[in-house]
């Protein structure tokens, strides 16, 4: 599904986008993309409110961190991974599979 194009993400930052009736996240960074629900999964307070650097994403409500590069895991209080969705950028458009 297409979420935006390529200009409309900053890099670094956590870009809530809305898509197929889901909040999602997507964070370009650099050459990597990441999406993942809007959604901390511990408290499901909205995760695009939090902080991201080196592809680990906070949540400023509680603390729990996301490593995006080791598939979502989490810390404590999460005890969840965060689910993430690929990402692919064809030309100047960027699509998430919500599969």
């Amino acid at each position: 599904m297409r979420v935006g194009a390529v200009g409309d993400f900053a890099d670094g930052a956590l870009s809530p986008v809305a898509v197929a009736g889901r909040e999602l996240v997507v964070v370009r960074d650099g050459d990597a993309w990441y999406a993942f629900p809007d959604r901390c999964t511990h408290a499901k307070r909205p995760l695009s409110d939090g902080d991201y650097a080196g592809g680990v994403v906070t949540c400023i409500y509680h603390g729990a961190t996301f490593d995006l590069n080791r598939a979502g895991k989490a810390t404590m209080p999460a005890l969840r991974a965060l689910p993430c969705h690929a990402v692919a950028v064809e030309g100047d458009d960027v699509f998430v599979d919500l599969a």
